[in-house]
């Protein structure tokens, strides 16, 4: 291994930075190989070890460092700043010995280090060792004086540590000593100059400028001057200017043999805060304010504000109470205004203004509040309750009551009672009046309310059995109602009984009026409620109504519906029979002599006349006739356009008849008439079911068809299948299979005109097909034989129940389905018209 030859040079240096004690040292070195060449620009690795002692002592401090040589082949490091190995710098005890520095050093930068020498620090940086040592000793020849002029501090204490930088303490128990004294000598100190100033730059919440405490019962911090101030506090921002506290005697005692013991003013008319705010959270009183003599306990004025201004937050208490133990008044309000009340309540909130109530008074002659008039011959208003605000919609006055009331005596246990106690008096108990344009609910002169399940809204009772009056009167002198009475649930609107021989309800029209004596209205659309209900349990009638007039052309009963509905039951009439018997509606034409019908009915739109329907098993229309006239006669004027009869029937699941013609006779079943006056017979049908018709007949579809069995299933054909007949089963037919077939029969028709049938007209022939033999009929086919053109002979192909294109030279007797009515030339099977004729 290369020798190397280190020519090292130390320089120690101690770095001060802002007067504070950095925890490292300066060292470099100029590092030469063995031929005193230098080695510059390159890396290096040291490992620095301070030993205790000697040269070999023990090792109490140790790291690595790296770092690179200038061009002259210096290095500069910084000890206390590397890797360390061993120890910890900043905990080296400098004066308690020599101290060594051993160095180490691979000048390729890495851990294979060569010992280079050894080398005793022979002095130690001052401020390091002053550190280490406490910073030094020293003392003062007690007492000690001395004078300067000098505008800095004569004397400075820094403590970076927990304990204080000036203490001064006296053990004498001589009166008026001072462990620490300020004094400003000057007779003419300039403002705001201080004998003592404690000055605290914190910017928290708790530190303290200057703190003075008594461990006895004097005083913490105690001022005193003839005619200043004796402890002067100012905040200067938001804070307190003197603050007083204590845990359980008094924060603040003022007190004045013959001045004013406190004083507290704002002189700032600017300043909108509380000259003085006192508080608690305890249940204490927040001030407490006596005399003993015949003073006033606190007496406020003021210009525009109030005198006095109790508030609370708490539902239990009180903004102000006055207590009196005596018989007087606990709150007097007195003034000499015509328009301001000696006492007002106002709530801001949603409680009360004024509130009056007995508290434990159970005499009954208590009252919670009382307001009188005639006192002193005065004259005006006991009580007035007053809405100055439109807006306003609660009530002006209410009163309630939790009683039970008194049923022996109902002028007690009410929630008012209102008594004109006077036997000659014209006036109202109670007088209410509503001046408005509006006829809202509500919006009335007494305005009644039960909101109990029992009870009455209203109750007028002419209590005196020989007394003459009505119990109710009701009269209004404009265009609306006497009384409009409404339930607005399931109750009556007006419900009317009597004990005697008189009319529960009589409605009656003076000789000179032209009103009615009653009219029921309902207005409500969705109302479905009759408009009125007349019922009986004797054997009387319901409801009679008669015109009593011979030359009277009225009706007795008009019933009119306005709806643009024909619903169950929106009828002009509406008649019911809910039992076993009876008739929904009967008119009878009683008089022998009468030519008028029974029953008129006519519709002018474009309504029937008359709808009859039943629901059940009866006709919906059952005629007679006892004489030689019709049971049924239905006829149009000559003037008409109409039918004289229609049946119809609209249901698709309906299997029934339309029409169902019976005869117990040998007549025909019907006879149809032309002609006028319709006395030529064109069509008869016979009572065998035989039918008569003098010009022919014409039917729809296309084909004549006739219905045979299938083989197989019904599901497995479709219209225009090509049809052959079964060798496996008589008078039965399947899908044609192979070409040019002797056995096709006919084509799976789509509509037939005509359709035969061996079967009865009342059988289920769900389970055939109707086979078109002749006529046009859709029919499958394929371009097996070729493009098929109008007009081509068509004859069974290799598909199930597809025809083609017949060659003529290959086609027999018996083979051709029919004759094509269009062109086709899809690849697909596909449908055209034929012209079936089975040759």
């Amino acid at each position: 291994m290369k020798k190397i030859l280190f020519i090292l040079g130390l320089i120690l240096g101690w770095l001060s930075v802002y007067a504070q004690v950095p925890e490292k040292m300066s060292y470099q070195a100029v590092v030469r190989n063995l031929s005193g060449q230098l080695i510059v620009n390159q890396s290096i690795a040291m490992r620095v070890s301070v030993l205790q002692g000697s040269a070999v002592g023990p090792v109490v401090y140790s790291e690595r460092l790296t770092g690179n040589t200038n061009a002259n082949g210096l290095i500069t490091l910084e000890l206390g700043t590397g890797t360390v190995l061993t120890g910890t710098f900043n905990t080296i005890v400098w004066s308690t010995g020599n101290y060594y520095l051993k160095t180490e050093t691979d000048p390729l930068g890495g851990t294979s280090y060569t010992i280079t020498g050894t080398s005793q620090l022979l002095s130690v940086p001052y401020a390091m060792y002053a550190k280490s040592a406490g910073g030094g000793g020293g003392s003062f020849t007690i007492p000690y004086t001395a004078t300067a002029n000098n505008a800095a501090s004569l004397f400075a204490l820094t403590n970076d540590g927990d304990g204080v930088s000036i203490e001064g303490i006296n053990t004498t128990t001589t009166s008026s000593i001072a462990a620490v004294r300020g004094t400003v000598s000057s007779t003419s100190a300039g403002g705001f100059s201080s004998g003592v100033r404690g000055i605290n730059n914190g910017t928290g919440g708790l530190g303290v400028g200057v703190w003075g405490s008594q461990n006895g019962s004097g005083w913490g911090v105690y001022g005193v001057t003839p005619s200043g101030l004796g402890v002067y506090g100012n905040s200067s921002g938001s804070g307190t200017g003197v603050y007083a506290n204590s845990n359980t005697g008094t924060g603040l005692t003022s007190t004045s043999n013959n001045g004013i013991a406190a004083s507290v003013a704002i002189f700032n008319n600017a300043n909108n805060n509380n000259a003085l705010n006192v508080s608690t959270v305890g249940n204490g009183t927040v001030v407490n304010v006596s005399s003993t003599g015949n003073g006033t306990g606190v007496l406020s004025s003021t210009v525009g504000g109030f005198a006095v201004h109790g508030t609370t937050s708490q539902q239990s208490s009180a903004g102000i109470v006055g207590d009196n133990t005596g018989a007087g008044e606990a709150v007097v309000g007195r003034t000499t205004s015509d328009i301001a009340g000696a006492v007002v309540g106002r709530n801001d909130g949603g409680g009360y203004g004024v509130r009056g109530f007995v508290s434990t008074n159970t005499t009954g002659t208590a009252v919670g509040v009382l307001g009188q008039i005639g006192l002193n011959s005065s004259k005006g208003r006991a009580g007035r309750f007053e809405n100055l605000s439109q807006t306003n919609d609660f009530n002006a006055f209410e009163v309630e009551t939790n009683g039970n009331g008194n049923i022996p005596d109902n002028t007690q246990g009410n929630a008012s009672s209102f008594l004109v106690n006077n036997a000659n008096s014209v006036a109202a108990a109670v007088r209410g009046e509503v001046k408005t344009i509006f006829g809202n609910f509500g919006a009335a002169g007494i305005f009644g309310v039960s909101s109990g399940t029992g009870g009455f809204a209203g109750l007028f009772h002419a209590s005196n059995t020989a007394g003459n009056g009505a119990a109710l009167v009701a009269i209004t002198d404009g265009n609306g109602n006497a009384i409009t009475a409404n339930a607005s649930k399931d109750g009556n609107g007006v419900e009317t009984n009597i004990d005697g021989a008189g009319n529960a309800l009589y409605a009656w029209v003076p000789s000179f009026a032209t009103g009615r004596a009653g009219k029921f209205n309902i207005f409500n659309n969705a109302n479905t409620s009759d408009v009125i209900t007349v019922t009986t349990v004797g054997n009387g009638i319901g409801g009679n109504f008669k015109v009593d007039r011979v030359t009277g052309t009225s009706p007795a009963v008009r019933g009119e519906v306005n709806s643009q509905f024909a619903n169950f039951g929106t009828a002009g009439i509406y008649g019911i029979s809910s039992g076993t018997g009876g008739f929904g509606g009967l008119f009878h034409a009683s008089n022998p002599a009468g030519n008028g019908p029974a029953l008129v009915a006519i519709a002018d739109g474009n309504g029937n006349g008359i709808t009859a329907n039943a629901s059940n098993t009866g006709d919906g229309v059952e005629t007679t006739a006892d004489g030689t006239g019709n049971a049924l006669f239905a006829w149009t004027p000559n003037f008409s356009n109409g039918k004289a009869a229609r049946l119809v029937n609209f249901n698709t699941s309906n299997t029934n008849p339309v029409l169902t013609v019976e005869t117990h006779s040998n007549g025909s079943l019907a006879v149809f008439k032309s002609g006028d006056p319709g006395t030529v017979n064109v069509a008869r049908i016979n009572s065998a079911g035989r039918g008569f018709f003098n010009g022919g007949t014409q039917t729809g579809g296309a084909d004549l068809a006739e219905v045979f069995d299938v083989e197989g299933n019904i599901s497995q054909y479709e219209t225009g299948d090509v049809l052959t007949i079964s060798v496996h089963s008589d008078r039965t037919v399947e899908k044609s299979s192979k070409p040019y077939s002797n056995l096709v029969a006919g084509v799976y028709a789509t509509r037939p005109g005509v359709l035969l049938t061996e079967e009865h007209i009342d059988a289920d022939i769900s389970d055939k097909v109707p086979m078109g033999v002749i006529g046009v009929i859709p029919t499958k086919v394929c371009l097996e034989g070729g493009k098929i053109k109008r007009g081509d002979l068509l004859v069974t192909s290799s598909k199930a129940g597809v025809a083609m294109k017949a060659n003529p030279k290959k086609v027999k007797f018996g083979q051709i389905i029919g004759k094509a009515l269009q062109d086709y030339n899809e690849n697909e099977t596909g449908k055209i018209k034929v012209l079936v004729n089975i040759k």
